[in-house]
């Protein structure tokens, strides 16, 4: 099919276009010039024709989004023109708005610093040991758990654009780069930097072992994965396919490239579970809170706080409630929770590794069951007795954890995904007023600068007519003055010559003033060195 050739930026367009879709130069540019190309009828022929021809993306699986995605992309469009000012964090808003329409998925995003347990708290809510557990940091790449009847991982690599940025983005990293080299994975970079996307599908006791393989900090590739999505089989068959668990990078992270990953995906999920260790719920805690709370976009009601390893403080059960208070009292107000009410309902304990063992108590090895017995001993349980073993799974606490995932968040995931697409558009059409504000703003200082120049270019024309007059002015007066000085001069001149010819010719008499008036005045000029 033969297409329109942009002379200005080369793109193809559509025979039935009159403007370039990518930088809006006419596309018959020998029809038009600059001027009339800039007349206000041509910029609304510019937005009907970006419209007319707009280009739409994938479909969207659910009618309920598919007004926002439709005034999403026609926004997109007009936003597209080349007189608006092209803002590249409402670019990267709108374009998530629309993948988050064309994939409606309930994100629930566990956030939190380095080995905090959030991937221990994941698998416990799996309900089987699919994420490294491992003593040192694992998580690197965005992880991302689904219920699926059949078990799969999908692993994402970084394109050779974002892998520079990432390697850019290396800030204190020594650490970083002396496991890079120690693991020499600078030999598996040209295999996997641009790398398809691979698919693998699983059994579900081998979906373990391949995701360490690609998320371990101990395996050279894990650098270079972008992102693994995990289909599982252990959670209950009617658990909604759209609510995902996401295992993020640690927070602070040394390669501020992945750090900024989280941050995104903090900003787009739809709950937020943060990971804090309860033996050390400090200052530096309650700013990692902060920090998380200001970067959701979503209802602070939907953001929980969980200590983990509250099986590992001195005394669980008093510890606790002291610490819990605490809590409430310093993230209830301002930039945390409304209602010390809200922050009581959403603060909560985990022991995830004790729910762990205890689940998987036929298969432990010898130091797990020491483990689980040295927290057995507190309570005085018999780690062998099943009754006892649901005992030390209740005072774990996952199961209210899973609860307000079941049945708050997933239970209403519809509802909150609409209340969410609802007040992102309206944030985005605020961004987008904003800027058009802003341009209606430098174009009425434009022409108010504009008016200015012309009014101080006024004064100073008006400035340089008055001085003009002025010598004009003095210009005829010093003429008048030069004239009888010439009048004068040719006088005394005549009368002095006069008298001389009549000593040389007594008979000699002066001629008549009016006949000689004229070579006299030049004499006098000559003279007086005049040249008029």
């Amino acid at each position: 099919m033969k297409k329109k050739l942009c002379s200005k930026c080369g793109a193809e367009n559509q025979l039935t276009r009159y403007f370039c879709n990518s930088c809006g130069a006419f596309l018959d540019s020998n029809a038009y010039n600059k001027s009339v190309y800039e007349l206000p009828q041509m910029k609304i022929m510019r937005i009907v024709d970006n419209l007319r021809h707009m280009k739409h993306g994938q479909p969207v699986p659910d009618e309920a989004f598919e007004p926002y995605a439709e005034k999403m992309e026609r926004l997109q469009a007009i936003f597209a023109l080349p007189e608006f000012i092209h803002n590249k964090s409402v670019i990267e808003e709108m374009k998530a708005f629309l993948d988050m329409c064309r994939h409606p998925d309930f994100q629930i995003a566990f956030v939190g610093t380095i080995k905090t347990g959030k991937s221990t708290l994941i698998n416990a809510l799996l309900g089987k040991n699919y994420a490294s557990m491992a003593v040192t940091p694992e998580t690197a790449a965005l992880t991302k758990f689904r219920v699926s009847p059949q078990d799969y991982v999908n692993i994402t690599f970084y394109s050779e654009k974002e892998w520079d940025e990432l390697w850019a983005s290396r800030h204190h990293a020594d650490r970083f780069m002396e496991e890079y080299n120690a693991l020499d994975a600078e030999s598996q970079k040209e295999k996997w930097i641009g790398h398809i996307p691979l698919h693998k599908n699983l059994t579900s006791d081998e979906v373990e072992r391949e995701l360490t393989k690609w998320s371990s900090s101990k395996s050279a590739e894990h650098y270079f994965v972008k992102e693994i999505e995990v289909g599982i089989s252990t959670l209950a068959k009617d658990f909604p396919s759209q609510v995902v668990f996401v295992d993020t990078p640690g927070l602070f992270d040394p390669v501020a490239y992945r750090s900024e990953l989280t941050k995104k995906y903090i900003r787009q999920a739809n709950a937020v579970f943060i990971c804090v260790d309860a033996q050390k719920v400090q200052k530096d805690e309650i700013e990692l809170i902060s920090t998380v709370l200001s970067l959701s976009s979503n209802d602070k009601e939907k953001v929980y706080i969980t200590a983990t390893h509250w099986d590992k403080l001195n005394n669980p059960e008093e510890d606790w409630k002291e610490q819990k208070e605490w809590m409430i009292k310093q993230l209830t107000g301002k930039g945390f929770f409304e209602t010390s009410e809200i922050a009581r309902a959403n603060i909560m304990y985990t022991a995830a590794y004790i729910h762990n063992l205890c689940r998987d108590y036929d298969t432990l090895d010898k130091n797990e069951i020491k483990s689980l017995k040295k927290f057995a001993l507190d309570y005085d349980y018999d780690v062998d007795d099943h009754e006892n073993r649901n005992k030390m799974i209740e005072k774990a606490n996952i199961y209210s954890v899973f609860s307000i995932i079941r049945d708050k968040l997933a239970g209403q995931y519809r509802k909150y995904l609409m209340e969410d697409i609802e007040h992102r558009f309206i944030g985005i059409q605020h961004d987008l007023q904003r800027i058009a504000d802003d341009m209606k703003e430098d174009s009425r200082e434009f022409l108010i600068s504009s008016k200015e120049t012309f009014e101080e270019f006024q004064k100073k024309a008006e400035a340089k007519r008055r001085d003009y007059e002025k010598i004009q002015k003095v210009s005829e007066q010093l003429n008048k003055i030069i004239d009888n000085i010439e009048d004068n001069t040719a006088r005394q001149m005549e009368q002095t010559c006069g008298l001389l010819r009549s000593k040389v010719n007594p008979s000699y008499h002066a001629p008549q003033e009016k006949s000689q008036k004229g070579k006299l005045r030049e004499l006098a000029r000559k003279f007086m060195g005049v040249n008029r």
